[in-house]
């Protein structure tokens, strides 16, 4: 299970006294929206939506340049969920049974160099955290939202814990 504290992530300047002040609001985030979605979706994304830390952590929300709704990031490199996204492609190939667990909410990583993206396979719509490279594990932080949402499979996580299902996961 992962457990991690948020311990940065807003640009700070310090002042002639040495406290730290704010330098501003970050600029936009380009995101890419996730698709249109279905009436569906819609409500179940909504419903996460309204359980989502305004901060993340230490992490303040940030702006991003999407006229989707169902978008949201924090700090600097930006954390980024995107609520409604397709099913991960990698949910169909061997590394499907890479899954990880976090306070009961199943996750499809897909590790890179610059970030990790980490997409939930159980519930009813797929939501997308994108993390940077560096930055502290916010999935721990985000499951209670996500877990508004009823648990619809569970399967085999990454550690080889059996969650009462066999692959394939939520097909």
């Amino acid at each position: 299970m992962l457990a991690f504290l948020f311990t940065a992530g807003h640009s700070s300047r310090r002042s002639g006294s040495g406290a730290a002040q704010s330098s501003g609001p970050l600029p936009a985030v380009s995101v890419a929206p996730p698709p249109a979605p279905t009436a569906a979706i819609s409500a179940g994304c909504t419903k996460i939506f309204t359980k989502l830390p305004v901060k993340l952590g230490q992490l303040d929300p940030r702006a991003t340049d999407t006229d989707s709704s169902f978008v949201v990031a924090w700090g600097d490199p930006a954390i980024v969920l995107r609520c409604g996204v397709p099913k991960p492609a990698a949910l169909n190939s061997p590394t499907a049974a890479q899954l990880v667990d976090v306070d009961g909410v199943l996750w499809q990583p897909v590790l890179g160099k610059r970030q990790a993206v980490y997409t939930t396979v159980d519930r009813a719509v797929y939501v997308e955290v994108s993390v940077p490279a560096g930055a502290d594990q916010p999935l721990p932080l985000l499951a209670g939202a996500i877990k508004s949402l009823p648990q619809l499979c569970t399967a085999t996580d990454a550690a080889g814990n059996q969650t009462d299902s066999k692959l394939p996961v939520c097909s």
